[in-house]
């Protein structure tokens, strides 16, 4: 059936994303005993540069709405973003996608170079998986920790990202539409899972409950995909973003009055998409 989405706008996250932010300045902060010359400015520019912050955004809507924001779940958040970070820098290199510019700046290759940047992906990469048991953990938590670590890094390995992108450079000029779209959905779809299951550290919930939210996260991640494929010209219509976007709501609706945490941020997509194309208006 379908929804009535209200419109959302920027403000709507910025608790989160402030929060998000903060946590990133402490995590990538200048310390006199890192000596790897340009390389951490290079993981600083990469990640604390202008961005939307929309996977750990999900992830603390997410903890939010289960009634466990704890400082353990913004650290999740942030590696999640930290992890997708380094993503981009590796994307951009020119024997990948051969991007010069990202979000409205310089690439970091062309900024510090290319070996710089390829160091600074693999400092995110570290950092993101060191940083969720830096904290001292709670009692009991330390299995979900790691099962949280070992998750961050599958995302990355060769059923995941890695794939994603293997599979990209592979494309050739007469690859269809719905082949382009699956290897968009592999490079992007991944991190929104690993943000939902951020979301769940810690939180006593049933097994079906777990499923429910790791399914919302693949279901907002083909949604946000979708936004992306309009915008690039390779997506004609909004029904199919209508349809993920709808299905993640469904899979939250049985959460309590913790979903309107969720609701709104689907909301908020919604209004990006109709923001970036007229035709969601």
């Amino acid at each position: 059936m379908p929804h009535h989405i209200q419109t959302g706008t920027a403000a709507d996250v910025q608790p989160e994303r402030e929060a998000v932010e903060r946590e990133l300045e402490v995590l990538l902060a200048r310390s006199p005993d890192d000596d790897c010359g340009p390389v951490q400015e290079a993981m600083r520019y990469a990640t604390l540069g202008p961005g939307k912050r929309i996977r750990p955004v999900l992830s603390l809507r997410v903890a939010a709405m289960l009634k466990n924001l704890t400082p353990m779940t913004v650290r999740a958040a942030a590696a999640v973003e930290l992890f997708h970070c380094a993503s981009l820098i590796i994307d951009d290199l020119p024997a990948m996608d051969n991007e010069a510019e990202r979000r409205g700046q310089p690439a970091v290759h062309i900024r510090f170079g290319e070996a710089s940047a390829i160091l600074a992906g693999f400092g995110l990469v570290a950092l993101a998986a060191r940083s969720v048991l830096d904290l001292p953990t709670p009692h009991g938590a330390l299995p979900q920790l790691v099962q949280f670590q070992k998750r961050l890094l599958k995302t990355l390995d060769c059923a995941g990202l890695i794939a994603g992108q293997a599979r990209d450079l592979a494309l050739s000029g007469g690859d269809g539409a719905g082949t382009r779209a699956a290897v968009n959905e592999m490079k992007t779809v991944p991190l929104f899972e690993l943000a939902a299951e951020a979301g769940m550290l810690g939180a006593e919930l049933s097994g079906e409950e777990r499923q429910r939210v790791r399914l919302f996260g693949r279901e907002f991640g083909r949604a946000f995909q979708l936004v992306d494929d309009l915008l690039d010209g390779d997506q004609e219509h909004r029904q199919p973003f209508l349809v993920h976007l709808n299905a993640a709501r469904d899979l939250v609706s049985g959460f309590g009055d913790g979903s309107h945490r969720i609701f709104e941020i689907l909301d908020y997509l919604h209004a990006y998409a109709a923001q970036a194309n007229p035709r969601h208006r």
